[in-house]
């Protein structure tokens, strides 16, 4: 008859799986490359942040070095841009003043024109002098005759409508004797204007005279 000893072998093999110390030591090491790989993504994820960043810089720097190569080469032509557009107001404004002189003196350069052209032979003028619509004529001539000659070509000029003798007096300078003569003369008005806002026809006994002077301002 055999017999067998079964509390003995259970009781071995609780004291077997009581004292096996391994079973922790397998737990850990799977535990440890988990956190192994989480750290490697953190560190691969960062690594791409910083690529990214410096591929974006080495970008930005490279259009900041062709917008700077550009504003080089575009220098010589925007200072000469720049000269031209001074150039251009100053033509402008040279412009607008000559326009504007020649609508303030059109009259003026009118009535010296008449001046001179009837002047007679041995008659020239020393000084006129303009104040609104009235002129003053300063002047010599050889003989009154000669004086009453121009004032007859400026009274038929179209733009004086009064014309006077203020005063004659005789000179002798360098044994040459002349008359110097002062001369009145008031500025015509401007034409009157016809209905239909056009000017009216020039008078009937001067055909062909120019219109009266207009105003001076």
């Amino acid at each position: 008859m055999i017999r067998v000893n079964l509390l003995k072998a259970e009781k071995k093999e609780i004291e077997t799986k009581a004292a096996d110390p391994r079973e922790p030591e397998v737990k850990v090491k799977k535990q440890r490359p988990v956190g192994n790989l989480v750290v490697f993504f953190i560190i691969l994820l960062l690594a791409a942040l910083a690529f990214m960043q410096q591929k974006s810089l080495d970008s930005i720097r490279g259009l900041l070095n062709s917008n700077r190569e550009e504003k080089r080469q575009l220098e010589p032509v925007l200072a000469k841009l720049d000269q031209v557009e001074q150039q251009r107001t100053f033509l402008q404004r040279k412009i607008g003043l000559i326009n504007q002189l020649k609508a303030g003196q059109s009259g003026t350069v009118r009535i010296m024109e008449m001046l001179s052209a009837g002047l007679p032979e041995w008659v020239w003028l020393t000084e006129a002098t303009l104040a609104k619509q009235n002129l003053q004529i300063k002047g010599r001539a050889l003989s009154n005759l000669l004086i009453s000659d121009y004032m007859r070509n400026l009274d038929k000029s179209g733009i004086f409508e009064t014309v006077s003798l203020l005063n004659s007096a005789q000179k002798i300078q360098g044994g040459n004797t002349f008359l110097e003569f002062t001369l009145s003369a008031k500025i015509a008005p401007p034409p009157s204007l016809t209905p239909d806002g056009a000017p009216g026809d020039p008078p009937p006994n001067k055909p062909g005279v120019p219109p009266k002077g207009t105003e001076i301002q």
